[in-house]
């Protein structure tokens, strides 16, 4: 699982930031303070055993699954770490919108998901230094949106296959963030992934909350469930020698409102920029 986790992360910021090697995510937005965790963990803590406990792995897996598409919202934190390299999350995601911050190379990304289009805003010159992660033709392709965009947010449809041509490399690139702007693809691509087998390694809390702990028996990667409740992951963790990951999953069924950026510009104006980027 976290070579997973770490294969589709690479390749979303791999493409936001057109690289041809290299560069990571790492990103901060609106997610929950320790005392809103601490009081989630309580309130879990409090409520009645569900049982998945006592269950075989794949059962507890397909029970947790079915848990997280049915709730209407859930805030992701998480960093992953690997050759010195970090990548971070800090999301909320409802069924159909969300929103968040993504830093890569330590330029702010400000995503948003809502009336079925996904938004994308990088402050100030951000673009050029996103994107000049990929050398000289990034660089200038970088200062090239900049000058164009500014601080007005990029729009593309949230559905990836309704983009051809006309979207560019940019926009084409940008669509791999998908999976990071709303819960159920996030869920389905990003965690429950088929791509792994888990056996049931212990009980224990998490932030005090009880858990049944899955261990993913080709990486070790450890996912915790709740054991209380809706059976929801609330941590996925791995720590080797060169890598390390910890992310988690909390206030779920909290209010989300996401508003559109009124300041927007179609990515389709980006096309002919991609094109030379790439050339």
């Amino acid at each position: 699982m976290e070579r997973t986790m770490k294969r589709r992360a690479a390749a979303a910021a791999a493409a936001v930031a057109l690289l041809a090697g290299g560069g990571v995510l790492s990103g901060c937005g609106s997610g929950t303070s320790d005392t809103a965790a601490s009081t989630a963990a309580a309130d879990a803590a409090a409520q009645p055993p569900n049982g998945v406990g006592a269950l075989p792995a794949k059962e507890i897996l397909a029970k947790s699954q079915a848990a997280a598409e049915g709730a209407t919202s859930v805030t992701v934190k998480g960093t992953m770490s690997a050759e010195g390299k970090d990548t971070s999350l800090d999301l909320v995601l409802g069924a159909d919108s969300g929103e968040g911050t993504i830093t890569t190379n330590g330029t702010a990304m400000n995503i948003k998901s809502v009336g079925g289009k996904n938004y994308f805003q990088v402050p100030g010159n951000g673009w050029a230094t996103l994107l000049g992660a990929a050398g000289a033709p990034g660089e200038k392709a970088g200062k090239e949106i900049a000058a164009l965009v500014g601080d007005k947010w990029l729009v593309l449809p949230a559905n990836a296959a309704s983009l051809d041509k006309d979207a560019g490399l940019v926009g084409l690139a940008l669509s791999a963030l998908g999976m990071f702007t709303e819960k159920d693809p996030f869920f389905k691509d990003f965690i429950f992934s088929a791509e792994r087998t888990f056996t049931v390694s212990g009980t224990g809390d998490v932030n005090g909350t009880p858990v049944v702990f899955l261990k993913d028996t080709s990486d070790g990667a450890v996912m915790a469930i709740q054991t209380v409740g809706e059976p929801y992951p609330v941590q996925i963790k791995a720590d080797a020698a060169s890598d390390s990951s910890t992310m988690t999953f909390s206030n779920w069924n909290a209010p989300v409102s996401v508003t559109a950026p009124t300041e927007v510009i179609d990515v389709s104006k980006l096309a002919t920029v991609g094109a030379e980027s790439s050339g």
